[in-house]
């Protein structure tokens, strides 16, 4: 179906012979020359309307909720379990549209009162009900396909990294000075890797709240903070991180993926160091509703001139392999949360990040 014809199937179920009728009048009306003929199968009732879906192979229905058979939401709610990937289109003979409303919260892509349809608005419903059917079973289908990649990563590939971060490990005591260099870069790669996993994961996650509305509530800053400097410490060997501040009863509003936010952030200060000793200072300052958490290094720093576009998707550093996707994170679920985050030098040397966010409750 082209956007300016009508699709070949219909199924119109209403058990009014004359709203029946007069719905058939309008789609011969709009119905443009040289374009195929729209077949409208009217059914009176929901059984054989049902019946109808099992053959005629529709594009879209046209349903009225009051029928011998059913009445309301529940007539709607069978049609949808019936031919959940079909559009429905609600036909309704009351003026008010509270019943529309609710029937499309429950899956309907759109509503017309009877007595206001015209030809061109019930044309218009029809074509803009198919299109977002499309788009909603185009929607899942990426959905579960992140579903598919979040399990590889967090758990296949995961766990196969994890088998040779702790194989090489259990290799350092037998060898030779001259290979402990080359083991170091394969454990320190393979950490990498864990840290990237998580990220995708944390993405995959991030994108599912986002399209669900996340909830956002009251989350402990300093367990956050505990819980990611214990998995960075044990990650990233021969490192130095330190928590400069007593967070003990400090909540932010945000959720789960708080954590994400917080291990990047460390993760980066790591793995971009080109310090002998990574060292990473965490810090978290409450003024009035907001809680500033800093993230300082001892790196090489960030030039000015990159500031500004750091968080960018795909935004990487000089040797970087991946910060660009971390960060793109960090600034997605701050943004999320209703926080703000910037970079700024360190002193002497590296960079500092600042993530402010709002207190959800503060017990000092």
């Amino acid at each position: 179906m082209t956007t300016s014809s009508l699709p070949e199937r219909i199924v119109l179920i209403e058990d009014n012979p004359g709203d029946a009728r007069l719905i058939e009048e309008m789609l011969r009306e709009r119905r443009e020359a040289g374009t195929p003929s729209t077949d409208v199968y009217h059914e009176d009732s929901l059984a054989v309307g049902l019946d109808r879906l099992e053959t005629a192979d529709a594009d879209v229905v046209l349903l009225d909720l009051q029928l011998p058979d059913s009445s309301g939401l529940e007539t709607l709610e069978t049609v949808l379990d019936r031919a959940d990937s079909v559009p429905v289109i609600v036909l309704t003979g009351m003026p008010e549209t509270a019943l529309g409303i609710e029937a499309v919260s429950h899956g309907a892509q759109d509503y017309l009162v009877k007595d206001d349809v015209t030809p061109e608005v019930l044309v218009r419903a029809i074509r803009y009900s198919i299109e977002r059917k499309r788009t909603e079973r185009e929607l899942k289908r990426r959905t579960e396909e992140l579903t598919i990649l979040n399990h590889l990563t967090r758990h296949d590939i995961r766990n196969d990294i994890s088998l040779v971060v702790g194989r090489a490990r259990e290799l350092a005591e037998h060898v030779e000075p001259r290979g402990q260099s080359a083991l170091d870069e394969i454990v320190q790669s393979s950490n990498h890797v864990l840290q990237l996993t998580r990220t995708v994961g944390d993405i995959v996650e991030s994108i599912a709240e986002d399209e669900e509305e996340a909830e956002l509530r009251p989350v402990d800053l300093s367990r956050v903070l505990a819980i990611e400097i214990e998995k960075a410490e044990e990650l990233y060997r021969g490192v130095e991180i330190s928590l400069e501040s007593d967070v003990d009863g400090v909540c932010v509003r945000a959720n789960d993926l708080l954590s994400s936010v917080v291990g990047n952030l460390i993760s980066n200060a790591i793995f971009y160091n080109d310090k002998e000793t990574p060292e990473v200072a965490l810090s978290v300052d409450i003024d009035g509703g907001t809680a500033t958490l800093r993230v300082a290094d001892n790196g090489p720093g960030i030039p000015d001139r990159r500031k500004d576009r750091v968080f960018a998707k795909g935004e990487r550093g000089a040797a970087s392999s991946g910060m660009g996707i971390g960060l793109s994170l960090v600034d997605r679920l701050v943004e999320q949360y209703g926080g703000e985050i910037r970079v700024e030098d360190n002193d002497p040397v590296g960079s500092v990040f600042c993530v402010e966010l709002p207190c959800a409750a503060t017990e000092r």
